[in-house]
């Protein structure tokens, strides 16, 4: 994007029973963003007949336009929530969808949540990897078999630019969504300051399993005292300092390394090593916030030296530990 003036329109289909935070979280992301010293993004409300529509939360939303008679010329985000099952196979959103789609225009589709379900009722992610919200899975996979649905994944961008269509997990990863199209749109230093003023993490580690069966097994686990791998968990969170290799990892927990790395695959989607790596990162962030300088940083949050603490930053999170100093700078 060119640091001109003109600002990039997103339309927002909002319709009963959305869920409010899809909306209002990438729309303040984007709200916030800038080109140089100007605004990067202004927005238009769109329902389905242009009247007001009641979000799930009960508040109402007054809408700019009708869908599908206010031109298709702009990106359009499509938001989730308990009412998207009312408009399946409604002619008007799918017509609409498809020619915000259209091949010969350079529009974005953004869909949070179970917005995802919406494009995919209209054709627009068959054959294409996609994501929803976890509790959205078995609905998904049996009504949209021809769509490769990967719900670890808290956001998924095109890989090429012929059909842009991004998907996104739901609520709250509406924002990281929108933070990962800003850096693309105006370069990470940019998403940065977006992430420094809304006060959230660039981008964050680990997929959608840490959102849903883990922290309801986690809870258990350290509630009833019994699941050696949640005081273990407990542990690495509380003492990210100590030196947690494999081998002393399965001595606190009592077990072989083969089965320790057994259930951290199946609880967390990932290997110790790499959980510990994330606590670490998480750590090194919310520390970096406060405006530590590297090495005490580095020290504190476990990583030893500020060497392994920048591959760390840039293998998970896909910006260098420079840029990410700079957007809180």
């Amino acid at each position: 994007m060119s640091r001109t003036t003109n600002r990039r329109q997103i339309d927002v289909f909002i319709y009963n029973g959305m869920n409010l935070l899809d909306v209002a979280g990438p729309v303040q992301a984007f709200s916030t963003a800038k080109d140089g010293d100007h605004y990067a993004y202004k927005h238009r409300y769109l329902s389905l007949d242009g009247a007001p529509i009641t979000a799930c939360c009960g508040m109402r939303v007054h809408a700019d336009a009708a869908l599908g008679q206010a031109g298709c010329l702009s990106d359009l985000l499509v938001p989730g929530g308990n009412g998207v099952d009312h408009y399946f196979s409604n002619s008007t959103i799918q017509n609409a969808l498809c020619e915000y789609a259209s091949k010969d225009k350079n529009n974005r589709i953004i869909s949070i949540c179970s917005g995802a379900l919406l494009l995919a009722d209209a054709g627009l992610l068959d054959g294409m990897e996609a994501t929803t919200h976890w509790g959205r899975e078995a609905q998904s996979r049996a009504q949209f078999p021809h769509v490769d649905w990967n719900l670890d994944k808290i956001y998924i961008t095109p890989e090429t630019r012929e059909k842009q269509i991004y998907t996104s997990a739901g609520v709250t990863t509406g924002i990281d969504l929108a933070l990962s199209i800003i850096a693309r749109d105006l370069g990470a230093k940019a998403a940065l300051e977006v992430a420094r003023e809304l006060v959230v993490f660039l981008k964050r580690s680990g997929g959608q399993s840490q959102f849903s069966n883990y922290l309801i097994q986690q809870y258990e686990a350290q509630t009833s005292g019994k699941d050696a791998v949640a005081r273990l968990v407990a542990e690495i969170n509380d003492q990210p300092t100590q030196d947690w290799s494999l081998a002393n990892m399965a001595k606190f927990a009592a077990m072989n390394a083969r089965t320790l790395t057994r259930k951290f695959n199946h609880q967390f989607g990932t290997t110790p090593a790499e959980f510990v790596e994330q606590v670490r990162l998480d750590k090194a962030r919310d520390l970096l916030s406060r405006g530590l300088v590297l090495k005490q940083v580095a020290n504190a949050s476990g990583f030893g030296d500020v060497q392994r603490m920048r591959r760390a930053f840039k293998r998970r999170l896909g910006v260098t530990l420079q840029d990410y100093v700079k957007g809180w700078g």
